[in-house]
C-alpha cells in the first residue's frame, strides 16, 4: 500500500497537490475548475481560524482536514482521488482520529473551508448539459466510495434545466407576477461593475444576511469574498436578468439575483475571466445560468423570490434559448419557481457521519 503522509499546514501546500487533479481527471469526460493562486491565497487567509491537515500519498490522492476554532464540526475537502478503496480508508481514518482527539462530533464534506467556495458532489447520472460555471464535478464513484466509509447525504441541492420548448409554458404560467411586478414598492438595480462598486459593502453585508443560515455556512471577511465576489466577477453577469431589488421606503437592500450566460462553450483561459458585453455575442447557444437568488430575512413571506425570477423572465425571453436553475438547496424556497414545469435535473449532495 503507497505511504500516507499526514502533513499539518505552515504556509505551503505540497507540490503533488497540484497533480493529483491532473491525473484523477486525465480520463474524465469533465474536470473542476481550480486556480492555484486562489487557492494558495485561501489556505493563508483560513490558517488563523482552522487548523488545516493535509493527507496525501503525493501521487494518487489528496484530502484536507479542516478543524475550525469555533465548531465541534470538522470539515474535509480539497478531495481527489483514485479509486483505491484501501487507501481511501487509511486516509479518512486519519481524519477521522485526528477530529476525535480536537473533540470534534461530525465529520462534513467536501467543503472547502466555507460554502463560499467550492463544495458538495455532483451525483451520477450526470445531466445532458456537460458542466456550468463552478458547478460540482467529479468522478462517479466519489458517492459510493464515501457511503463505503459510512458518509451519506446531510444535504441535498439541485440543477434544473428549462428546455427550449418549455420555456413559453414558463412566461404563461408567470404571466400574473409579470404584471405584477412594475407595482410593488421597490426599485430594481441593474447589476453590472459599476452598479456592484457602487453598492460593494452592501452586497457583502447582504449576502451574510440571506445565506447565514443556511447548513455549512460559515461567514467569510470583506478580503475573502472578494476574492471572487468583485467587479471582476460582475462584468460576467447578464445586466438584464442580475438585479438588487432595493425598498423604496427605507433604503435597505431586500434581494439579489447573480445571473450570467453559460461562457463554457468559449473555453475561455484562466486569465481571460467572461465579459459579458465582448463574449455574449460570441456564444452560439445563448443558455442562462440563474446562480444565486436570494431574500433578506426581513422581506420575506412578500413574493419576492418569485419576482426576483419574474424579472429575470422579462428580458429572458428576447436574449436566451432556455435556463438552468443553479444548484438550489432541497426544501429552499429557490425552487419552488420551478416546481410544476417540465425540468432536467442534476442532483448533489453535501455528506456528513457522526464522529
Amino acid at each position: 500500500m503507497p505511504t500516507l503522509s499526514r502533513i499539518p499546514y505552515q504556509g505551503q501546500l505540497p507540490d503533488s497537490f497540484w497533480t493529483i487533479t491532473e491525473r484523477v481527471y486525465a480520463d474524465q469526460p469533465l474536470r473542476p475548475q481550480e486556480s492555484r493562486r486562489l487557492t494558495e491565497q485561501l489556505f493563508a487567509q483560513e490558517a488563523s481560524r482552522n487548523d488545516i491537515v493535509v493527507y496525501t500519498d503525493h501521487a494518487t490522492l489528496r484530502l484536507v482536514g479542516i478543524f475550525p476554532h469555533d465548531s465541534e464540526e470538522a470539515f474535509f475537502g480539497f478531495w481527489e482521488a483514485l479509486d483505491d478503496a484501501a487507501l481511501l480508508e487509511q486516509a479518512f481514518d486519519a481524519l477521522a482520529e485526528d477530529a476525535r482527539q480536537r473533540g470534534r462530533r461530525r465529520l462534513v464534506g467536501p467543503l472547502n473551508f466555507s460554502t463560499f467556495h467550492s463544495y458538495r458532489l455532483r451525483l451520477p447520472p450526470a445531466p445532458g448539459w456537460g458542466q456550468f460555471d463552478r458547478e460540482p464535478v467529479n468522478p462517479d464513484y466519489y458517492p459510493a466510495r464515501l457511503a463505503a466509509l459510512g458518509l451519506a447525504p446531510v444535504s441535498t441541492f439541485e440543477s434544473r434545466r428549462i428546455q427550449p420548448q418549455d420555456v413559453p409554458a414558463v412566461f404563461t404560467e408567470k404571466d400574473m407576477l409579470l404584471r405584477e411586478l412594475a407595482q410593488i414598492p421597490f426599485d430594481f438595480i441593474p447589476l453590472n461593475e459599476q452598479t456592484w462598486a457602487a453598492h460593494e459593502t452592501q452586497i457583502f453585508e447582504l449576502v451574510h444576511a440571506i445565506f447565514g443560515a443556511n447548513p455549512g455556512y460559515r461567514p467569510v471577511p470583506p478580503e475573502q469574498f472578494s476574492l471572487l465576489y468583485n467587479q471582476q466577477y460582475a462584468a460576467r453577469l447578464c445586466p438584464h436578468t442580475s438585479v438588487l431589488f432595493r425598498d423604496q421606503a427605507s433604503g435597505a437592500l431586500a434581494a439579489l439575483s447573480f445571473c450570467h450566460p453559460n461562457y463554457s462553450e468559449l473555453q475561455l483561459p484562466a486569465d481571460r475571466p467572461p465579459v459579458f458585453e465582448r463574449d455574449f455575442p460570441q456564444l452560439q447557444r445563448k443558455q442562462l445560468l440563474a446562480k444565486t437568488v436570494g431574500v433578506h430575512p426581513d422581506y420575506r413571506q412578500r413574493g419576492l423570490m418569485s419576482y426576483l425570477g419574474a424579472y429575470g423572465m422579462v428580458h429572458f425571453r428576447e436574449r436566451y434559448e432556455d435556463v438552468i436553475f443553479c444548484l438550489m438547496r432541497t426544501g429552499n424556497l429557490s425552487l419552488h419557481f420551478t416546481d410544476g414545469l417540465p425540468a432536467e435535473t442534476a442532483h448533489y449532495a453535501l455528506f456528513g457521519r457522526e464522529l
